[in-house]
């Protein structure tokens, strides 16, 4: 124990005990007489104590320095590290019932959309997969809202009498490590989700300047940022440092704290702010302060007009441009050029990537900033070769900038380019384009890396959902069932392996203003069975049986042969059961696919009946 440590330790008894003689204060400090004799000597000479007649006292100079480190104290607080991977899960709080309106805060309807459908597109962008829904007032309305979603909800029917931490209690048996807690009832912009998830500190609290609403919680931080007081009384904070915007990053651990605090509760009404503000006096918990964020508490009818004309329209350009300025200093960065030398930026489509299309230089390209969690379903180091290849043959626009570490890409932009859609690529003039190409690819010697497996896909689906626990559609199981009966088919007859792109939708079709067919994104390409592509393509597209027959006269050029046929169609089945377990996985992400999923799980259902019919004479599948 040092000198200092020493010092403390007898300031702090005498601060708390009346001095009653040495050998009570050699017990009380748990010093040997000796040593306590040395310091008492020491410290009066140094001015820490008085003496008075035989009874040490604590003079002013020790006084001070007692407060000095009762507040060096009281500014330190425990960290309590998250998990090192990436946040996934969310727990969304919307178990309140507010009178002014007939259906929850969160199904209050925006252009396009509702404010839980925002919320949870925009958990879904930053990666966040596994959504857990606390629901109370108006609850049957969430459960038919999110019938089809891969959403656990779950009820708090005493919403009426309790606080919000009663509500985030009841999350604790779905909770297995880090999330982000988010309020229903609000609207934001992306940056405030990716404020938080970007913090450093595992546990934070977003904060913003204050918004002028009748319900804020006001903030008091601690000289270390932490959160030190939370209130909606201006009069109880020494000083304002920004208002509680209700999204926070929560480690397991502290939950665990959390829960532990609650669990002599007497008070059914307290809300999780002022746990995190009590146990936040030993955990830290980092105040993140975004000053310029668009954002408002749905409150009232007043608020939601609010929402609907002025800040929701407001929102969606500030994010637009947002986007915007990100992909010029990645396209800046990509090129080697200064920002101020692109020349133009328009954001372009896509489902799970963001595209632009951006002119540099006098030239037009394509960006694409990969979407989160991409990199658990895609090789980029594959995609990086197998498109390079497809350029030398002809078939793929070049690439002048590829990192297969983020999978950003930078893409020639095909001048005048028309995408094809179901109906387009039916017509005679693309069924003669898009069979010349895949003949060309199907038959080079390209080296692509990675062979494309139907069922090593599909079983990394399936252990993903398993991972996930997502909810898998009625019906499911005798498909899978009916998928690895296919798979030992083909065992059977045979397949072949040749480059192939794996992804035929029309859209991955472009024809450019002089006409030449091109085909993009190779994200799944690799080794396969030229049937598949075939396959995918017919089925994507939406082709009948008098269409197929002329598609199979540009592309074979010869009648096609029975063991062609019987690939083609276990392919088709084995596509839809595939893509089905795919929408699993999206939509318990949070995305809405509508009935695309159930929709191809039916037509697996469907083709597999006729695939029977054609090619099985007993009748049943094993």
């Amino acid at each position: 124990m040092s000198r200092e440590d020493r010092y403390i330790k007898i300031l702090k008894w005498l601060n708390l005990n009346r001095y009653q003689g040495q050998r009570a204060l050699a017990r009380g400090t748990m010093m040997s007489l000796g040593t306590l004799n040395s310091m008492l000597k020491s410290m009066e000479e140094e001015g820490y104590l008085c003496k008075d007649k035989d009874a040490y006292r604590i003079s002013k100079k020790g006084e001070e320095y007692l407060e000095l480190i009762f507040r060096k104290h009281q500014r330190e607080r425990l960290v309590l590290e998250g998990e090192r991977e990436k946040i996934h899960t969310a727990v969304i709080l919307a178990a309140g019932d507010n009178g002014n309106f007939s259906c929850p805060e969160g199904l209050l309807g925006l252009p396009g959309t509702t404010v839980m459908d925002r919320i949870l597109k925009i958990l879904q962008k930053n990666g966040i997969e596994r959504i857990i829904m606390i629901v109370g007032g108006k609850e049957e309305q969430y459960r038919r809202y999110f019938e089809n979603r891969n959403i656990i909800l779950v009820s708090n029917p005493r919403y009426k009498w309790t606080g919000t931490m009663t509500s985030l209690s009841l999350a604790a048996p779905y909770v297995k490590g880090d999330f982000l807690l988010v309020e229903s009832n609000q609207i934001f912009e992306e940056a405030a989700v990716e404020a938080v998830l970007s913090a450093k500190a595992s546990n934070c609290m977003l904060l913003t300047v204050p918004s002028g609403s009748r319900d804020e919680a006001y903030v008091e931080l601690g000289e270390n940022r932490t959160v030190f007081r939370i209130s909606k009384d201006i009069r109880q904070l020494n000083h304002i440092d920004g208002e509680a915007v209700g999204i926070s990053k929560i480690t397991g651990r502290m939950f665990g704290r959390m829960l532990e605090y609650f669990k002599g509760n007497t008070n059914p009404m307290l809300n999780y702010e002022y746990v995190l503000e009590g146990i936040g006096r030993i955990y830290g918990i980092e105040g993140v302060l975004v000053n310029d964020l668009a954002w408002t508490v749905i409150e009232n009818e007043e608020h939601y007009r609010m929402v609907k004309n002025l800040l929701y329209p407001r929102i969606l350009k500030r994010e637009r441009k947002a986007s915007e300025q990100r992909a010029i200093k990645v396209m800046a960065k990509c090129m080697k050029i200064q920002e101020k030398d692109i020349e133009e930026i328009r954001v372009g489509g896509g489902m799970t990537n963001s595209n632009f299309i951006v002119k540099c230089s006098g030239e037009w390209f394509i960006l694409r900033i990969p979407g989160a969690c991409t990199e658990e379903m895609i090789d980029r180091y594959r995609e990086q070769n197998n498109s390079r290849e497809a350029f030398c043959l002809g078939l793929n626009p070049e690439n002048v900038y590829f990192d297969p570490e983020t999978g950003i890409k930078v893409t020639r932009y095909i001048r005048e380019g028309v995408t094809l859609n179901g109906k387009t690529a039916r017509l005679e003039y693309s069924i003669q384009k898009t069979t010349e190409i895949l003949r060309r690819l199907h038959n080079s010697e390209i080296k692509m890396k990675g062979c494309f497996s139907v069922k090593e896909e599909y079983e990394k689906y399936k252990r993903m959902i398993k991972k996930r626990k997502a909810v898998c559609y009625e019906g499911f199981e005798e498909m899978d069932g009916l998928f690895y009966h296919l798979m030992n088919r083909l065992d059977e007859i045979g397949t072949d392996k040749r480059p192939c792109h794996n992804d035929l939708v029309p859209e991955n079709f472009v024809r450019s203003g002089e006409g030449r067919m091109y085909l993009i994104d190779w994200e799944y390409s690799g080794y396969n069975d030229p049937m598949w592509d075939l396959a995918s393509h017919l089925l994507e597209c939406g082709f009948d049986r008098n269409e197929e027959e002329l598609f199979y006269q540009y592309y074979f050029r010869r009648d096609i042969n029975r063991k062609e046929e019987e690939k083609i169609l276990i392919y088709k089945i084995c596509q839809d059961i595939l893509w089905s377990a795919w929408t699993i996985l999206k939509e318990n992400d949070g995305e809405d696919f509508g009935t695309y999923g159930r929709d191809r799980l039916a037509r697996a259902a469907a083709l597999g009946e006729e695939y029977r019919k054609r090619y099985e004479k007993k009748g049943v599948f094993a």
